[in-house]
């Protein structure tokens, strides 16, 4: 019970800042944290790569990444967002995941 409410509280920390962030320009702190959530978990793929291929792949990631990089440059609260976002990103998977394994 306690880490459905615990879970409900994430979602709707995640929604709200979702809901603040949208009508502005450029992506979300959470959009951007889920994007750096994605390169992280692609690293590993990355590995059976050539050089080639990990420096292609690390081009488009730093090409996708760019607006957040110039958001954060902006707005240094931005940044924090999303750290939060990111944290509350893997916590979540986490915790279904231990859901998944009782």
């Amino acid at each position: 019970m306690m880490i459905k409410l615990n879970s409900m509280k994430k979602i709707l920390l995640v929604t709200t800042l979702l809901l603040v962030s949208c009508g502005q320009p450029g992506p979300s702190a959470c959009d951007c944290a889920k994007m750096a959530k994605d390169r992280i978990e692609s690293k590993m793929e990355t590995l059976t790569k050539t050089t080639e291929e990990q420096n292609e792949i690390e081009a488009e990631w730093e090409k996708k990444l760019t607006p957040c990089k110039e958001e954060i440059e902006k707005d240094g609260e931005f940044e924090k967002k999303v750290q939060d976002c990111l944290l509350n990103l893997f916590h979540s998977e986490n915790e279904k995941e231990i859901e998944e394994n009782q």
